[in-house]
């Protein structure tokens, strides 16, 4: 099936006589309980609610994260300890040809991205960074300190792994958000059979034969 794409049909006399010609698709990528996974024994969660302090979550995604860790004022809240490092990961299969893709991230204290084991973004340095909420330099969990990554360099056919090292450096709050897409041309694209534009204009001469028998 294609999805966000443009797509063409040939019908004659009620058969088709050309599949369905797709020329772009589009992958939605989103940070969620459902599509993110992480290394440790715990499942992925939606932090709600979120720490206020951090940027809104990026349309279409939720803040995340392995524990309830997102709003220090919230019920049950838990701080991950300073050290620790855990890797979300979502995957995705482009079926076709990858021609571009970006994504926005943000994350508390900070986190690094791979993509099929291409280092796309590094995480924030420590030195000269105060952590006054989050990591002061990207990628951190405000909007000015978010990121914007292009994906298109280690896009590849077929599975396509990213990776995002969310690391506590300076205590209390922690979690992942991003959202992005990734546009591809689809492996097959249908043309017509040899002889199809010949069978196309079969209707045409046989109506052309009997105006001329009137």
């Amino acid at each position: 099936m294609c999805l966000s794409s443009l797509c063409r049909f040939l019908l004659l006399g009620g058969l088709s006589v050309a599949s369905t010609v797709c020329f772009a698709d589009t992958i939605t990528l989103a940070s969620s309980a459902i599509e993110t996974s992480n290394n440790t024994a715990d499942p992925t969660i939606a932090v709600t609610p979120v720490d206020p302090h951090w940027a809104p979550a990026f349309a279409g995604s939720s803040w995340v994260s392995y524990v309830n860790s997102g709003n220090p004022a919230g019920p049950a809240f838990v701080s991950p300890p300073n050290g620790t490092s855990v890797i979300f990961t979502d995957t995705f299969t482009i079926d076709g040809t990858p021609t571009a893709g970006t994504l926005d991230v943000l994350a508390d204290d900070t986190a690094s991205v791979t993509l099929n084991g291409v280092l796309l973004m590094p995480m924030a340095a420590t030195s000269g960074n105060t952590y006054t909420l989050c990591s002061d330099f990207a990628i951190g969990c405000l909007a000015q300190t978010g990121a914007s990554i292009n994906l298109s360099s280690a896009l590849q056919p077929g599975v396509n792994t990213l990776s995002f090292d969310v690391m506590q450096d300076a205590g209390v709050a922690f979690g992942l958000d991003y959202a992005g897409s990734v546009n591809y041309t689809p492996a097959m694209i249908a043309t017509p059979e040899p002889g199809t534009f010949g069978l196309l204009g079969i209707p045409l001469l046989a109506l052309l034969s009997r105006r001329k028998r009137q």
